[in-house]
């Protein structure tokens, strides 16, 4: 079994469609995003339904940022009493296993993959303005010194993927569902936080059910 289905490199394509979250703390928190493909997953067919087994990195989480060469995060990355890469990894684990799916080796041919990744994009920018010369007060004329306005934005998303292995073909492999939990640099309390927001990209999608 080939590692290609558990990396992020499929992340940034989006499709499918867009659920908003039912909890309205919940909203205000972390914005938990939701969408699937609506090719395998209609009112006429559901591919969950034929799924059974599913394979999870126990011990990792990706990251890609534009700011740094690392490709995964462990636990020690984080500095989060109580954990926060393995307490993420245990719920999404649990929520597939009330679904009716079961957790197994890379080896033993899993139907799905399940990729758990966070995306930080850091921007920064300046603009500089130079007003010029023109008539100063009591005749005299006056420069401005240069105006600089100075633009920062760092935000960070941690997509949840769900990947069909069981109906690849060759090394292409369908993403059936992702979540887009954030943004996780301005949360309260992230630890807690992230562990609702991914009870409720669960929940708001109740067709990732095996019956």
């Amino acid at each position: 079994m080939r590692n290609s289905f558990l990396t992020v490199v499929g992340l940034l394509s989006l499709y499918g469609c867009g659920l908003r979250p039912d909890s309205g703390e919940l909203a205000r928190d972390l914005v938990v995003q939701t969408q699937y493909d609506q090719s395998v997953i209609s009112s006429s067919g559901n591919v969950f339904n034929t799924y059974n087994t599913f394979v999870i990195r126990e011990d990792t989480i990706g990251f890609v940022s534009n700011r740094s060469n690392a490709t995964y995060l462990i636990e020690s990355d984080f500095n989060i009493t109580g954990g926060y890469a393995l307490p993420i990894i245990s719920l999404a684990k649990q929520n597939l296993g009330v679904r009716g799916f079961t957790p197994v080796a890379e080896d033993d041919s899993p139907d799905f993959a399940v990729n758990i990744a966070v995306l930080n994009n850091f921007t920064f920018f300046q603009t500089i303005t130079y007003p010029g010369f023109y008539p100063g007060y009591f005749g005299f004329y006056g420069y401005y010194f240069p105006i600089v306005n100075t633009y920062v934005s760092d935000y960070t998303t941690m997509v949840i993927e769900i990947v069909d292995i069981k109906n690849a073909t060759g090394n292409q492999y369908r993403i059936v569902w992702k979540a887009f939990i954030g943004d996780l640099n301005t949360i309260i309390g992230l630890r807690e936080k992230t562990l609702e927001a991914v009870d409720q990209a669960f929940g708001q999608s109740p067709y990732i059910s095996k019956d």
